[in-house]
């Protein structure tokens, strides 16, 4: 019993590694990101046993270690009981992962570039020449993955309060307050270019755990004594950003709105 408690025990703590290093083992190149999601699913999507019913390796190899702790904390050794214990507690806090990923993919539309202006979006110019599999251009119009809806409508239903904002302040003012928020926001200034229309600055933004880079454009318009804000966030890989895009412009919009709102 000590041998099938300690392989168990060790098992479910497989998975929890395996969707530990499923995002920085993307990051060191030792697979693509695919890959990363593929190691995750096979470690917490159920396989079927019978028609109708499935497992999953991860929960049910941490309900296992979770009854052979308890057995061997009753039985000695408890040395063993604690590991198998807190390698099922790993175990479930690593499975919170994957499905917090279903809950965000039910969640959101399969899209991952989100404009606050869908006739003239801001341009992806500094980003456009970065490793990407996602291309530039604005794609409003074609339609999302396994649906009758364009990516424009999809996100005008998704999130109908992501529109162009304006300030009360002006277009040098703005500017400076926009820089701010993507220090603060740990995004990395691409570039800016002052024209005749305003300031388009653009950022990146690197994800922590699987190092995805997102493109992040503000667009400044000057209007009388305020000045409009357009934005756009777009993935450079992936097919769905589970919301990501989305939340990150309202977040800068949040940041703005506080530093200067009418």
């Amino acid at each position: 019993m000590r041998v099938f408690i300690t392989l168990i025990s060790l098992a479910a703590l497989g998975c929890a590694l395996t969707i530990a290093v499923a995002g920085p083992g993307t990051q060191m190149g030792w697979w693509d990101f695919s890959t990363g999601f593929k190691l995750i699913r096979q470690v917490s999507s159920p396989i079927n046993i019978t028609e109708g019913f499935g497992l999953s390796p991860i929960f049910t190899l941490a309900g296992l270690s979770v009854l052979g702790g308890i057995f061997a904390l009753v039985t000695r050794p408890r040395s063993l009981g604690v590991f198998a214990i807190v390698c099922a507690l790993l175990a479930l806090g690593a499975a919170q992962v994957p499905l917090k990923m279903r809950a965000d993919v039910a969640a959101n539309p399969i899209i991952h570039d989100i404009t606050t202006d869908f006739d003239n979006p801001p341009p992806i110019v500094a980003g456009a020449s970065k490793d990407r599999k996602n291309p530039p251009e604005y794609v409003g119009d074609k339609l999302v993955y396994n649906s009758e809806i364009t990516v424009a409508e999809a996100q005008a239903a998704a999130f109908p309060d992501l529109t162009a904002h304006k300030v009360n302040a002006g277009l040098d003012e703005t500017a400076e307050i926009v820089r701010q928020i993507l220090d603060d926001m740990k995004m990395e200034l691409l570039d800016e270019t002052l024209s005749d229309e305003g300031w388009l600055i653009e950022a990146e933004y690197k994800s922590k755990w699987f190092g995805f880079y997102d493109d992040f454009v503000v667009r400044l318009v000057p209007e009388g004594s305020l000045t409009k804000v357009d934005v756009r966030s777009k993935s450079r890989v992936g097919g769905s950003d589970l919301g990501a895009n989305a939340a990150r412009i309202r977040a800068f919009f949040e940041k703005l709105d506080a530093a200067k709102s009418l």
